[in-house]
Parts: C-alpha cells; sequence; structure tokens
C-alpha cells in the first residue's frame, strides 16, 4: 500500500511537528510504502522568498488600490515605508532565510554592520534598542525582526489571520459552524494565492517520482489553524490522483474539537477521522479498504450486520456522520454510533498500546536544514521553543496525574496512560541523531512520568560513558512530589536543560481549586531544588476560572511576581481559561458537584469543544494588563512594586514576603533532607562529579575531586579512603550502585558527617 503523509501549515517553523513521522514509522513497520512531507515549512519558505515577496508585493499594491482612503494617516505611513524598502527585501530575503536555517555564518557579520536594510517596526525598535549596531551574536534576532516586520505587513494588507513564529495562533477558537470554515477557505489568500499553487505543482511531481499513485492520504491536524490547510490539500490530491484515494483526517484538533461532529460536509474532503492515538483507527481503515489482510473473522468477534470494524473512526454514512468503534466511557461522541464486537475492540485497543509504547518517529525524510533557528525572544527559556531544532518524542501517552479540573481528562490522550519502552525509545533517538546530526530532544508529554524519565536519563547517561554524545532534553512537568532534589540534580547531570509546567493559579486557594495536587509550599520546594541545580523554569498561569475572583486574580499575578523576583522561574505565560466540554470541571459540574458553575451550550454542527459560561465576560479587562505586566518583570521591570499597584487594584492579600518565607522553610527542608540517611529499599546511588584521585600519606589519605567548579578535599584514615574511592568508582557507572552495597563498601555511617558531606558534593540518590 502506498500512502502519503501531509502535514498542513502552519505548526512551527524550528522542528519537524512529529505527527506524521510517528505514523509514518508505524506504516513503514507494517510493510507500506509511505511518504511523509511536510509542508508547512515549505510553504513558509515559498511565501518568505524572492519570488514570494514579489507576489505579496504585487497583491498588496492591488488590495490597497481600494483601501488606502481609509488608511489612517500612521497606517499609510508604514505602508508607504514598506513599499519603499520593496527591493531590499528582494535582496535580503534569501540570505536571512538561509541564516535562520544554519547556513552562511559570515552572514551575521553583513547584517550587524549594515548601514541600510529593509525596517519596518519590529527591526526599528531592535536597532534602537541597540543604538543601531547589534552584534554578530544579536543578528538572528535582527533576522527574525526582519521575518516579523513581513508577516505584519501580510497580515495588515492581505491576510489578517497570518501568524507563524508561535504556531496555533490562528483560528484559535471553535467553529461551531462549517460554513465559517468554507467562508474562510474561500477568502484565505495565503491558501489561494500560495498554498493552492504549491499543491498543484508538487502533488503530479510526487506521483511521477513515485511511479503510481498514493492509495490513502493522511492529514494531521494538530491546531485550529491547520484545518484550512487540510481541506484544501485533501481537495487537491483528489483532483490530482483520482476518486480511489482514500483520505483520512486525524490530529489533536479532529480528537477534540470534532468528537461531536454533526455537519457531514466535512466527509466532502475527507473519508474517514481517525481519533486518539490514531494507530488503532488507521489499522482499521485500511483492514476494511482492502489495504491490508485482517485476521480470520470469529463468530464471536463479528460486528453487527455487514460493516467492517472500525475502531475510533467517524465516517459518512446515508448522510449521516456515524462514530464506531469507540469504547463505552465518557469520551465516547454523542451522535450516532455504532459498536463493533468485544474480540475486535480488545484486538485494535491491544494493536494500538503496543504501538503507543514501541513506535518512534522515522525521520528519515527530514531535512533539518530547511526549519528555521529564529530568536523572537532573548529570554533563555522561551527560546528554546522557537530557536533550536529539537527532536520530539514522548515518554508516555496521556497523563499520569489526570485529576487538574480545567483539562480534558474524559478524553484518551489524557486518560489512557501508557509508558514508552524506553530502550526502543534510546535506539530511534541515535537513529535520527545520527542522520540528523541533532542531540536535542523535547519530550512533548502531557508531564513527563518520573519514572521513565529516569530510565531515560540513565540511559543518556550510560551512551555518554560509553564514549557517544549524550543528549540534552527538556519538557512539561509537573511541580509534585517526586521533583526531589536528588532527582533535580541526577536529571541535570543526565542532560535534562529546562521544565516547563502549570501553576495555573498562583493561590492556595486556586491550586486546591484546580485540582493540582500541591500547595504553594510544594511548589516553592520543588523550584528551589530545580534552580539549585540549574534547571530553566517555565510556568503557565490560567486566569478566568470560574469562581475566580479579581482579587485572587491580583493575588495569582502577586505570587507571580515574587516567584520571578526570587529568580525562581525564568519565564511565564498567562492563559485565558476555556471551559471544556469533557474537562474535569464539567463532569463534576454534569455530577452535581459544581453548582455555581452556569455553562451556556450554544451547540452548533461541527467544533463544539468550548463553552461559554455565565460571567466569564467580567475577566475580559484582565487579558492585555496581565500579559503586559508579566513583560516587563521578565525583562527585569517593575519588579519592586507589588502587582496590585502596578494593575491598579485595591492592595493584594498575598504578604510582600511570603515567597522568601518559603524559599527559606524550603532550603532548610532540602538541606536537612540531605542530612537524613536514607532509605536502602531499591534505592540507588549515582556519582555526578568528577572523577576522585587518591594520595596516600601513610595512615591517612586524602581523596580529592572536581564539584560545581571547585576541588573537594576530604582527608581519611588509608583503608578508608580506599573504601570510598572503590564506592564511588562502583557509584560511577550507568547503573550506579545500589544504596546499601554504597555504603558497606565506602564504610560508611549513613548518618555520619562523611556521608552527609559527600551527598553535598557529588553522590545523588534518586
Amino acid at each position: 500500500m502506498r500512502a502519503l503523509l501531509i502535514q498542513p501549515p502552519f505548526v512551527q517553523l524550528n522542528a519537524p511537528y512529529p505527527a506524521i513521522h510517528y505514523l509514518a514509522a508505524f506504516l513503514r513497520g507494517r510493510g507500506h510504502d509511505t511518504r511523509a512531507l511536510d509542508h508547512s515549512i515549505e510553504l513558509y519558505r515559498r511565501v518568505f522568498s524572492r519570488a514570494g515577496l514579489m507576489r505579496l508585493f504585487d497583491d498588496a499594491r492591488v488590495r490597497l488600490a481600494s483601501k488606502a482612503p481609509h488608511l489612517r494617516k500612521s497606517e499609510a505611513a508604514e505602508i508607504e515605508r514598506y513599499f519603499s524598502y520593496e527591493p531590499f527585501y528582494y535582496a535580503w530575503i534569501e540570505g536571512l532565510v538561509d541564516f535562520l536555517s544554519g547556513g552562511d555564518p559570515a552572514f551575521a557579520h553583513r547584517l550587524s554592520s549594515a548601514a541600510e536594510l529593509p525596517r519596518g517596526l519590529r527591526a526599528t525598535a531592535y536597532l534602537e534598542v541597540r543604538d543601531g549596531r547589534p552584534g554578530p551574536d544579536e543578528a538572528r534576532g535582527l533576522a527574525t525582526a526582519i521575518l516579523e516586520d513581513l508577516a505584519d505587513f501580510i497580515r495588515f494588507t492581505l491576510d489578517p489571520e497570518f501568524g507563524t513564529v508561535r504556531y496555533g495562533e490562528r483560528l484559535a477558537q471553535s467553529h461551531a459552524s462549517f460554513d465559517t470554515v468554507l467562508s474562510g477557505l474561500r477568502n484565505s489568500y495565503l491558501i489561494t494565492a500560495f498554498y493552492r499553487p504549491y499543491l498543484d505543482e508538487r502533488l503530479p511531481a510526487l506521483e511521477a517520482a513515485w511511479g503510481s499513485a498514493p492509495q490513502v492520504l493522511l492529514i494531521t491536524i494538530p491546531f485550529p489553524g491547520c484545518l484550512l490547510g487540510a481541506l484544501a490539500a485533501a481537495q487537491a490530491a483528489r483532483a490530482a490522483f483520482g476518486p480511489e484515494l482514500r483520505v483520512i483526517f486525524g490530529g489533536g484538533y479532529v480528537s477534540t474539537e470534532l468528537r461531536s461532529l454533526v455537519d457531514a460536509r466535512l466527509f466532502e474532503f475527507c473519508d474517514y477521522l481517525s481519533f486518539d492515538a490514531g494507530y488503532g483507527s488507521l489499522a482499521s481503515i485500511l483492514e476494511a479498504e482492502g489495504l491490508e489482510e485482517a485476521p480470520p473473522p470469529k463468530p464471536q468477534t463479528a460486528p453487527r450486520g455487514d460493516a467492517a470494524p472500525l475502531y475510533r473512526t467517524m465516517l459518512r454514512e446515508s448522510g449521516s456522520v456515524v462514530a464506531v468503534g469507540f469504547p463505552e466511557g465518557p469520551d465516547k461522541p454523542c451522535i450516532l454510533s455504532r459498536t463493533i464486537g468485544e474480540a475486535d475492540l480488545r484486538r485494535f485497543t491491544d494493536l494500538e498500546t503496543e504501538a503507543l509504547s514501541s513506535c518512534f518517529p522515522d525521520y528519515c525524510e527530514v531535512e533539518s536544514g530547511r526549519y528555521l533557528r529564529v530568536l523572537d525572544s532573548t529570554n533563555p527559556m522561551h527560546r528554546l521553543w522557537s530557536e533550536s531544532p529539537w527532536l520530539k518524542y514522548h515518554l508516555a501517552h496521556g497523563c499520569y496525574w489526570k485529576k487538574c479540573s480545567f483539562c480534558d481528562v474524559e478524553l484518551d490522550y489524557v486518560a489512557r496512560y501508557c509508558p514508552v519502552d524506553v530502550q526502543a525509545l534510546a535506539r530511534a533517538a541515535d537513529t535520527a541523531s545520527r542522520r540528523l546530526g541533532l542531540y536535542g530532544i523535547h519530550f512533548v508529554d502531557e508531564a513527563m512520568p518520573m519514572r521513565t524519565l529516569l530510565a531515560f536519563a540513565r540511559a543518556n547517561r550510560e551512551r555518554s560513558l560509553r564514549g557517544e554524545r549524550p543528549f540534552s532534553f527538556w519538557g512539561n512537568a509537573r511541580f509534585d512530589a517526586s521533583w526531589t532534589e536528588d532527582r533535580c540534580e541526577y536529571l541535570a547531570a543526565a542532560g535534562l536543560v529546562a521544565v516547563s509546567g502549570g501553576i495555573e493559579i498562583a493561590t492556595e486557594w486556586g491550586l486546591a481549586l484546580t485540582g493540582k495536587g500541591f500547595d504553594l509550599a510544594g511548589l516553592v520546594t520543588r523550584l528551589v531544588a530545580m534552580k539549585r541545580h540549574g534547571l530553566l523554569v517555565h510556568a503557565y498561569l490560567i486566569y478566568g476560572f470560574p469562581g475566580q475572583s479579581a482579587r485572587d486574580i491580583v493575588d495569582s499575578a502577586e505570587t507571580l511576581r515574587q516567584l520571578v523576583t526570587a529568580g525562581l522561574i525564568d519565564s511565564a505565560f498567562w492563559h485565558r481559561f476555556v471551559l471544556t466540554r469533557r474537562s474535569r470541571l464539567m463532569a463534576e459540574w454534569r455530577a452535581g458537584k459544581r453548582p455555581m458553575l452556569r455553562p451556556i451550550d450554544r451547540g452548533g454542527s461541527f467544533a463544539t469543544n468550548d463553552l461559554e459560561f455565565a460571567g466569564e465576560s467580567v475577566f475580559d479587562a484582565f487579558s492585555g494588563p496581565l500579559e503586559a505586566l508579566l513583560t516587563r518583570w521578565l525583562e527585569g521591570k517593575s519588579l519592586e512594586r507589588p502587582a496590585a499597584r502596578s494593575l491598579g487594584m485595591p492592595p493584594s492579600s498575598v504578604a510582600q514576603g511570603l515567597i522568601e518565607s518559603l524559599i527559606a522553610k524550603a532550603e532548610s527542608e532540602l538541606d536537612a533532607a540531605r542530612r537524613r540517611p536514607p532509605r536502602a529499599e531499591a534505592a540507588r546511588a549515582y556519582w555526578i562529579a568528577g572523577r576522585p584521585r587518591i594520595d596516600v600519606r601513610g595512615e591517612h589519605a586524602e581523596l580529592r575531586w572536581a564539584y560545581r567548579g571547585e576541588l573537594v578535599r576530604r582527608t581519611l584514615r588509608t583503608e578508608e579512603a580506599r573504601s570510598l574511592h572503590a564506592a564511588i568508582e562502583a557509584a560511577s557507572g550507568p547503573e550506579g550502585e545500589a544504596i546499601g552495597e554504597f555504603i558497606a563498601k565506602a564504610r560508611l555511617d549513613p548518618a555520619g558527617p562523611t556521608f552527609a558531606e559527600i551527598r553535598n558534593a557529588g553522590l545523588v540518590i534518586p
């Protein structure tokens, strides 16, 4: 079977989005001829090219001919500046894109020293902060600002929805009616002027290179902003490859927003919707289409009637949308549905569980040099999202906590927890890194599970100890008690560079209300442990939660200010709370446990996951001020002013020294934990400091090793020094040493001062 997989525009620019590469690996493992194409980066590079800009400026002139009399004076002046710099943009664009893709390092010197270059508002502001003369190491920031200026030009003159540096921003809300989507498809400038011509050119060429047309087209729609591109790609593919082509849509947007789809017109673009992880659904569709051989039927497994046993799939039957093969439970679609036999249900579920554990992205078709390392922020934590070309994997499907009240805990991507085979993951990452030369991993889990994360860290440390280049990695985490100081230190030593995690509402009331599973004191303890060992930390916060008062929003902001001021958080982002149909909050409301919540369900026939609730408009006034204030804090400004004063609100109830007092308590608790004897059951000791040297001087010997840049010296009786040296050598291996064995070899009292000293100078017990 020949399968074509497409990632439609637009997602991130710095790295391939992993969904199509996961599915490509799955299909290749089943013997299918598969091609995976990232149209997102390819379309971006087509737009931001000399030919693309020439088309943009020509079309903008035509559009503005009718719009010019209605422009404000400031707008007209900005547009005039763009057109004046038109030939400069043509001259610079190819070099800018190549430079941001990792090519031509000398371009940094040209860009930083140029007296005249194309300048919109963003490039001008970037240069003004640097007195017009940025250094070569700042050239990527300037190049990014120039591209963002061009994106502004596109938004203002041609396509108001365009946005690329931060993916998923366009069409970010649910569309209750498919008419809105169809209108967008007809009127989207970039789809019409750039993407459709690209598809008409590339799809026939693909068939010629392949030797025949694909039989199946899989299009992933991870974000709402990819929907229009998916529809356009499906239309073009059917025109190019004929009516026999089977088109399947899947991805995060499908699985969340379209779970209650009623409008069957979507199936004029596709044949099937594949839900949740996708492996089982895809396998069932291929069987139904005769593209894979199904196992011999058994009488007790036969589906109702003659219909094929589809799994977690939607299709159109007799003009209506039908959901097939969804297990009974809260995530089952609330539309016409058909069941399948228990044995088939179990067969596909088992197939999917196996794939979730052992299938990893096949990046064999990726050209890492096509992706852009944009620098849209100087914040070191922000830069992780857009600057580096990370390999993307997950450590587990689903969430091990799944109790947060705002989260879609009823849906499969959260509710079904399935950790991966770490050794298989390590092998897949090794293959990808050898081919692409990339050794950075972004784990895209809902929250990295500690047990699996530690297992990967051990595998990564083993790579280093056997002379192979280790990975750097980061991902989303819960600020829960699993993040002990020893684990933070061990993970940092093994390659972890950063974590991002949800605080949501930074008050005791808010943490309890949202079901985070930790309090403020626990949060601060985890953050102190992380910062002691150099981990960058990003925090997500929400405002506008049902029942939240203006005072509580101010209190949350004040706590955040103190966290930033104390250096416990490197970056943060405010999200406006959105009530979703399958959140825990709604489940509790249906059970009568949230009587103050008053959801407003306006219905709809298309994307209906997002709901309104009574009173939410009162939070509108906070959107701009919270974002602006956070921006200033992250730039080191206004940190001395209480949040309430900056927001023009009554004083916060949060004590001014709250976080400092919690830090002092955390420091004391963490230090005391290092002095306590370790628990011997199943614990292992690891040595992460420099290799110790022993200098024997008669009855005494000195051990010396480097730790945190300092030379540590310990003088012991010779026999004791040799025992400790041998124990440290044993703990230096990738598997470490069982703590009981370490203590016995070292001949140390686990409650004594020498053991406590080495606990703070290179020995960790994660």
